[in-house]
């Protein structure tokens, strides 16, 4: 699918200087592929990294796809560092993601977990994704305290860790140890914009969804499904929590992707 028409151009964090030696999991991971296929972008979710998409990726090597997984603004590294990006940086970052495998491929296929999956989604207003499979996506912040969040970041720099809700054993996520307010505020902010932007999205959508998600609750597919102009295809992840993409049902999110790569171009996944 071409581009929407759309004015929206990446934006980017200018003190986003975070570096990290290549062989570091928070490092942006890219394999170049067949330039005839779909590309996939991978986006992970807030306070995370990387890490957290790359052994999905990894399991789609097989593929021959060109595959994306690059790291948001301010994440990877300290909760100070990530509290001075926000929304429009993110959201940024991965139209300048996609703008990149779009220039090089017939179409791209968006996969996003968490505030990744709510990426996923702006993507499919702010372009035209072949498909968009979502994991966990967050739509809201689910929290008492989020309309105030807007007074409180000032007084209140931190809140504990939101990383780490996974079943496996043995697993770990490498998230922020703090979660900065001011960048959930930030969030807060960009989803409630998002949420009325929903409606305009024309690509076929996948969520997969965690048994036991200790992060996003069943709000957010709610509102998903209800804003949709077409019912999004969903996937039950019955053995995972919510960082799906390294729990138990990895390969049923890898399984939606190939099934996906495998559809013909502009065809409905």
């Amino acid at each position: 699918m071409a581009p929407h028409d759309s004015t929206r151009q990446p934006q980017t964090a200018s003190d986003d200087e975070i570096s990290f030696p290549p062989d570091s999991p928070h490092t942006a991971w890219h394999q170049l592929g067949s330039a005839d296929l779909p590309a996939v972008l991978l986006l992970h979710g807030f306070t995370g990294s990387p890490s957290s998409m790359r052994p999905l990726a990894e399991s789609l090597q097989d593929t021959s796809a060109t595959l994306s997984v690059p790291r948001l603004p301010g994440h990877g590294g300290t909760w100070q560092q990530l509290r001075r990006t926000g929304w429009d940086h993110w959201r940024g970052a991965a139209i300048a993601a996609y703008d990149e495998l779009a220039d090089e491929h017939p179409g791209v296929i968006v996969v996003g977990q968490s505030m990744g999956g709510a990426l996923a989604l702006a993507l499919g207003i702010d372009r035209r994704p072949e498909a968009i499979i979502t994991v966990n996506p967050a739509l809201h912040v689910d929290s008492p305290l989020a309309p105030a969040l807007p007074l409180l970041w000032p007084f209140v720099a931190t809140v504990p860790s939101i990383g780490g809700d996974i079943e496996k054993a043995g697993v770990v996520e490498g998230a922020n140890d703090r979660t900065p307010v001011r960048a959930v505020a930030s969030m807060h902010r960009g989803l409630a914009g998002l949420r009325d932007e929903l409606w305009m999205i024309d690509c076929p959508v996948t969520v997969c969804l965690s048994g036991r998600d200790g992060v996003v609750s069943p709000r957010s597919f709610r509102t998903l499904r209800s804003r949709l102009g077409t019912p999004p295809r969903t996937v039950a992840l019955r053995r995972s929590r919510h960082v799906a993409t390294l729990d138990h049902d990895a390969d049923v999110i890898a399984g939606e992707i190939r099934r996906a790569l495998q559809t013909p171009i502009g065809g409905a996944a």
